[in-house]
């Protein structure tokens, strides 16, 4: 009887001095939602929000997804029909035929791939990543939420937005954030129409589209973030000037008292950037671009190597009516010596110092785009 008296005055006594920590297993788990609501709120104390956009180059699961082109990536033990190897030999590009064919994308390949991804968002803002995320090439929701729980715990990201779209191999874009969001989020299916009758193309609407998500910021106004990803240069110039026009309609359509920012794959390489002139002439008028407003020492965000071409495929922007350093609507403004590639991490860079593509048999490779980064300043 002595004995049990004593057994629960200790452990009154650990209660009161140290806590739930000291009654065992549950204490690790109050532990993690206490650095993660610590992480979450931090943001409200600093006067500086972070940006990133990041094409993260085919992130998929293992699974097969009804209705969706994801064949290639697929577990071994899943490509052995005839089936399978039939339609892998409808693809044109010899390398895609071969992946399609005889990749193993295994779970094993898929948790070094978010472990890397992870690891190259973690870079910025001191270990803990970005306050917004901005991500192109995610095939779903479930392996969004995989890498954020898995891969990004503790960096008190709240549950991912993704919302599916027509894309016909089913990559789509999403968001990563610390904020809270103000109202649902819209995924906006960009119009795109064929010039002619000669060129009418089925695959148009068949597309990634623009996510937007209004976000509430530390002062209590609300950001709403677009994010981007428009047709490769497989489909005519005309196609990404009007995904580019688009995004300015959908950035005049924000409530006044709202700010702006977008931010993605906008695929429009250096060659068709020196002629059609998309970010100065379509981009420029209502946005600060960040390589065009900083970034100067910076050379691409992509590199072709069969042109040796660099490219600012990716981009982020900022509405001038709001981020003008003069206006300081709201108290907000870009910090334009933040702009930055991101592309200090030991995955990120091949033997020609260019962006690694994820290979499952080479120590380097994660994604062929690095990051581009920028903060805003909240100044009263």
């Amino acid at each position: 009887m002595k004995q049990l008296l004593l057994i629960n005055m200790i452990l009154i006594y650990l209660v009161l001095t140290l806590g739930c920590d000291a009654l065992g297993p549950k204490s690790t788990q109050t532990k993690l939602e206490t650095q993660a609501k610590t992480t979450s709120t931090s943001i409200m104390n600093n006067s500086r929000i972070s940006i990133m956009t990041y094409n993260l180059e085919n992130l998929f699961d293992t699974l097969d997804d009804p209705g969706k082109d994801d064949k290639t990536y697929l577990p071994s033990s899943k490509k052995q029909s005839k089936q399978h190897k039939s339609d892998c030999k409808k693809i044109p590009v010899h390398p895609w035929k071969m992946e399609c064919l005889n990749m193993d994308w295994s779970p094993k390949i898929v948790t070094e791939k978010l472990k890397r991804i992870a690891s190259v968002i973690k870079q910025v803002n001191g270990g803990k990543g970005p306050d917004i995320l901005l991500l192109q090439e995610v095939e779903n929701i479930n392996i969004l939420e995989t890498l954020r729980k898995n891969h990004l715990q503790n960096l008190g990201y709240k549950k991912g937005i993704l919302l599916e779209g027509p894309d016909s191999r089913g990559i789509d874009t999403a968001i990563l954030t610390r904020l809270d969001l103000d109202r649902k989020p819209k995924l906006h299916i960009v119009p795109y129409k064929a010039e002619s009758s000669k060129n009418r193309d089925s695959r148009l609407q068949k597309t990634r589209g623009i996510l937007e998500a209004p976000l509430k910021l530390p002062n209590g106004q609300v950001l709403h973030v677009f994010a981007v990803h428009l047709h490769s240069a497989g489909k005519p110039t005309y196609v990404r000037i009007q995904g580019a026009k688009y995004l300015n309609e959908l950035l005049k359509k924000v409530p006044k008292t709202h700010l702006a920012i977008a931010g993605g794959d906008f695929n429009i390489n250096q060659t068709e950037n020196s002629k059609a002139k998309i970010y100065e002439k379509i981009l420029a008028p209502l946005w600060h671009t960040s390589h065009l407003v900083g970034c100067k020492n910076c050379r691409g965000s992509s590199y072709y190597h069969k042109k040796r071409q660099w490219s600012f495929l990716d981009a982020l922007l900022f509405a001038k009516e709001d981020f003008d350093t003069n206006k300081h609507k709201g108290g907000w403004s870009l910090d334009k010596n933040s702009i930055k590639i991101a592309n200090q991490n030991k995955y990120q860079n091949n033997k020609w110092g260019s962006p690694a593509r994820f290979d499952p048999k080479s120590d380097i490779g994660v994604s062929d785009h690095w990051p581009v980064i920028a903060e805003i300043i909240y100044s009263k």
